[in-house]
């Protein structure tokens, strides 16, 4: 296990699931919600971990175990970056953080791991960020605290892109012969037939 840096967990849970029955965080996966898989897959890599829910449903988030908060108000409605800017003012003291969506519930710890690793052997790195079949994963990734004003300014300016942001800062990519992982670690649950094929039967692409 790689030693703990000063690494805050952000677990993103702000959108509106349009495309889910209900709320993605509250769908099951092996007895524990989304949003609590999320959270497991954090705590043993982070010194603490965040929960960026939205308004609709951070009540229902008061026994997790992470502390809940909700987007800054003039941050609200803007996607992923706003959740980790928000993350990011309120919990000011970590050099890094660690971004999860709540609808990733096959991301292993041992994949933070090894991005942390990466983190703490490259010097003047701002992002770590996996890369699965050619496709980059900015929301199962690394962020430097120095990558702040970079994501206010992209925000100020209307671009809500988290590619931009990779785009914007000193990105280390590593992908899957560098990683010890799988695609199918990163499948996103996006709806109800996603839900069907790789939660219920437990398909693995």
């Amino acid at each position: 296990m790689v030693m703990k840096m000063n690494c805050t967990g952000v677990v993103l849970a702000g959108g509106e699931s349009s495309r889910f029955p209900i709320h993605k965080a509250f769908a099951h996966y092996d007895g524990e919600y989304f949003y609590e898989r999320a959270v497991s897959c954090l705590k043993p890599a982070v010194s603490s971990v965040y929960l960026v829910a939205h308004p609709s449903i951070a009540h229902k988030l008061s026994a997790s175990s992470a502390m809940v908060i909700q987007d800054l108000p003039y941050l609200q409605g803007q996607g992923p970056l706003a959740g980790i800017l928000t993350a990011m003012n309120i919990r000011e003291g970590a050099d890094w953080y660690a971004v999860i969506t709540c609808d990733m519930p096959l991301m292993r710890t041992e994949i933070y791991e090894i991005l942390l690793t990466a983190a703490l052997c490259t010097p003047g790195i701002q992002a770590v960020v996996p890369v699965v079949k050619e496709r980059q994963q900015p929301l199962a990734a690394l962020y430097h605290k120095s990558c702040k004003p970079v994501i206010y300014k992209l925000l100020t300016e209307g671009k809500r892109s988290m590619y931009g942001l990779l785009q914007s800062v000193n990105t280390k990519y590593i992908d899957e012969l560098c990683g010890d992982w799988n695609p199918h670690d990163f499948i996103n649950i996006n709806t109800q037939e996603d839900y069907s094929l790789y939660i219920e039967k437990g398909l693995r692409e």
